[in-house]
This record gives structure tokens, C-alpha cells and sequence, in this order.
């Protein structure tokens, strides 16, 4: 590999490179960086025509557009010194060598991402499996001899790779609204940022969220995005005209969110749960007390309120809050959660929200939506000063109720 010329960008405060490697060197490492790699799109279907040619092509000495590759952060710090350095002096070229080095250790040490280019990745992989043979040995030789170019960006946050995929992506076969939402809170996968005791269960491990404290991975992401926007309703049915309020969208928590902010929210959030559960007193829903119920929204605290409606209001009521300037920060909400009480029998109460849940999804015509609104109403009368039930787990769920059916029925 050749790292011959570099730029910075001024945008997302990173810095680019144009290098040059043979096939050999990217494909030894792609393999890895296509299957490691939760970032990544899954493969286009490459069939038809067109790719059947590329793949001739590739193998007969054709030059392909750059693959655009990105350095996600080192653990020891290194990566940030050097572009901290490289922005400071306003030159890339005279730290060429460094960066060289960088490039070749994130490459060891598999912390590659393909922001563009990877149904071309995926193509060349699938022109060395038709060079396998013993009689191509000579063709397979030659074209793993050939040099492909490059352009590698060091130093964006993972706020900026998702920027960077989204505008490089503009025009081709477009990534859904919800994995970019996904790249953007990616470090919540691996369990970093997390406050202590909470656990992230990601659906491709096939395992199911139950129990106090452990949340599924898109719902999160819900809880996030509804605070990020301030509405209840899920970002797939949100009235996103174009991809330029997608990007708006990105660009502002890009630039100006707290980061902070969001592990906080996820934090205050399990506080009210971890509460809640604490004085329910044992509490499951009983269905002799409402017999014509076969399905309740929840059969304890835990599976009501680790649902997508609950976090997806509570995160755009607390958006409410701050804006209107009714609590100073999360942490102040927090620090509330501990008044919260049930003033009346908590089983009863509970009860009577599972059967309030019920009557309102027997009306809605979209019960997940309504579901929302209702929850977030019902989180404005726990945590309003000025709500007829502040602080009153007992009561809140009636008088969200009245409030729904007057706003939205």
C-alpha cells in the first residue's frame, strides 16, 4: 500500500487520503471487514448482466472508481492525536508517513469501514472465487497483482461516518432511514456508554429482552430519536419528505447534540422502570380481573414498560419538558423519579392501565401510534408540576386517558 496525497475536511473535522494497494492487499482484509462489520449495508443481489461483465472485466485488468474506505478510532488514543495534529497545522502531506502507519495498523487490526464501494468489494470477491481454479492460477496471479485506488478518511466520529455514508450514498440504492439511525448509535451495541445494570439485546442474537433493565436495540434507538425529535411516533412512519430532511436531521445532532445527553436519557429512563417495579409490590396482571382481556399490553412492569410505546414517549415528553424550559436537564428529571408513588393500591392501579391500554387499542385505527401518544400524556401528568396527577402513579393513567380521548379521538 501507497498513501500518496491528503486533504482535510472541514465539515466533519476529518482528514482524507488517496492511497493505492493491489487487489490482494484490499481483499485480504475485506473478507473481514464485510463480515465483521455491523456498520455495513447487507449485499445488494448482484445478479443480471451488468455484474457478469463487471466480474469479466475486473479479471481482464479493469480499473474500477476508488473505494472509499473510513478508520474507526483506536482504543489507545493514537489515531486522534495525529489528526488533531494534522487540523492544528493545517497540512496532511508532512504527516503522510505517520498516517501511512495508522492505516496499515487499523487494517491488523480489522478497524476498517467501507463507506462506499462494497457491491464493487463484493464483486471482487466473487471474481477471486472464479479464479480459484487450479487451471486460472495465471489469470488469478494477475489480478491479484493489479493496483486499485482508494480514498481512506481518519478521525470522524461515528456521527460523521453515518454523514458521510449518507451523502456518498446519494443516487445509489439508498440506506433505509432506520440503519442510518442504527449507525448512529452503534456504540450502544457493544455495550460501551451504558449505565450500570442496563443491557442491550441486539435481534441478531436471537435473544429476547426480558426482565428488568435489558432493552432490545431498536427500541432504544426509538427512545432516542423520539427525544432527538420530540414526537412519540417511529421514525419509519414519520413524514420524512426527502433524504434532505433525513440529512437535516443527521447534520443537526451531528453538530450541536449533547452526546452525553443520550446515555442520561437512557439512564433516567431505566430509574423509572427500576421505581416503578420497586413499589408495584410484586405486581402481574390477574386476568380474572378483566376476563375479556386475552392479550394484555404487559404482564408485569418489566414487559410494559420495556416496550417501544412507553421509551419512545417518555423520550419525546422529556424533549417537551426541556424545551419549554419546565426542567433544566435530565438529570433533574431523574432526580424526581424517586417522588413518584402509587397513592392507591398499586395492583389496582396497574390493572387499570392494562385495561385503559386495551380499550384504546379496541378504537385506534393505528394502536402502536396511539399507544405513543397516550404514554407520553400519561408521562406529562407524572412529571408536569402543573398536572392534576403529578407524582401520582395511581391516578396518571386515568387523567392521560381523558386527555387522550379529547386530543386525539
Amino acid at each position: 500500500m501507497q498513501v500518496y496525497t491528503g486533504l482535510i475536511d472541514q465539515k466533519i473535522m476529518g482528514i482524507n487520503v488517496s492511497a493505492e494497494m493491489t487487489h490482494e492487499e484490499y481483499l485480504d482484509f475485506a473478507r473481514d471487514v464485510i463480515k465483521n462489520n455491523d456498520l455495513q449495508r447487507s449485499q445488494v443481489r448482484s445478479e443480471g448482466k451488468p455484474y457478469e461483465l463487471l466480474r469479466r472485466d475486473l479479471a481482464e485488468g479493469c480499473v474500477i472508481p476508488p473505494i472509499i474506505l473510513a478508520v474507526s478510532e483506536d482504543a489507545d488514543g493514537n489515531l486522534k492525536k495525529i489528526v488533531s495534529e494534522v487540523i492544528v497545522s493545517n497540512s496532511v502531506n508532512a504527516h503522510l508517513e505517520k498516517i501511512e502507519l495508522e492505516i496499515k495498523r487499523a487494517i491488523t487490526e480489522h478497524r476498517i469501514l467501507i463507506l462506499d464501494g462494497l457491491q464493487r468489494t463484493h464483486t471482487m470477491l466473487g471474481v477471486l472465487a472464479d479464479l480459484s481454479a487450479p487451471m486460472r492460477k495465471s489469470e488469478l496471479d494477475r489480478f491479484l497483482s493489479r493496483s486499485l485506488r482508494f480514498e481512506i478518511y481518519l478521525g470522524l466520529s461515528k456521527q460523521g461516518i453515518l454523514y458521510r455514508m449518507l451523502t456518498l450514498n446519494t443516487g445509489q440504492t439508498p440506506m433505509s432511514f432506520r440503519h442510518q439511525l442504527e449507525i448512529l448509535y452503534h456504540d450502544y451495541l457493544e455495550g460501551r456508554n451504558l449505565p450500570g445494570g442496563i443491557e442491550i439485546v441486539r435481534e441478531v442474537d436471537q435473544s429476547r429482552a426480558r426482565g428488568i433493565s435489558k432493552y432490545k436495540f431498536s427500541d432504544v434507538v426509538e427512545l432516542f430519536y423520539a427525544f432527538s425529535t420530540g414526537n412519540p411516533l417511529p421514525y419509519d412512519k414519520q413524514a420524512l419528505i426527502s433524504s434532505l430532511r433525513e440529512m437535516s436531521f443527521l447534520e443537526s445532532y451531528q453538530f450541536s447534540a449533547d452526546k452525553d445527553s443520550m446515555s442520561e436519557l437512557l439512564e433516567c429512563y431505566n430509574k423509572f422502570l427500576l421505581h416503578i417495579s420497586d413499589k408495584a409490590n410484586n405486581w402481574s396482571f390477574d386476568p380474572d380481573h378483566a376476563p375479556k382481556i386475552s392479550r394484555p399490553f404487559g404482564a408485569n412492569v418489566a414487559a410494559i414498560f420495556s416496550k417501544t410505546q412507553p421509551m419512545a414517549a417518555f423520550g419525546a415528553e422529556c424533549e417537551s419538558l426541556l424545551r419549554k424550559g419546565v426542567y433544566s436537564s435530565i438529570s433533574e428529571i431523574s432526580e424526581i423519579i424517586e417522588r413518584l408513588n402509587f397513592q392507591e393500591n398499586p395492583h389496582a392501579s396497574l390493572d387499570q392501565l392494562i385495561m385503559i391500554l386495551n380499550q384504546i387499542g379496541g378504537k385506534a385505527k393505528k394502536i402502536g401510534d396511539a399507544q405513543r401518544y397516550y404514554f407520553q400524556l400519561a408521562f406529562r401528568e407524572l412529571l408536569l408540576p402543573e398536572a392534576t396527577n403529578h407524582f401520582d402513579l395511581s391516578n396518571a393513567w386515568a387523567g392521560a386517558q381523558e386527555k387522550y380521548e379529547m386530543l386525539y379521538t
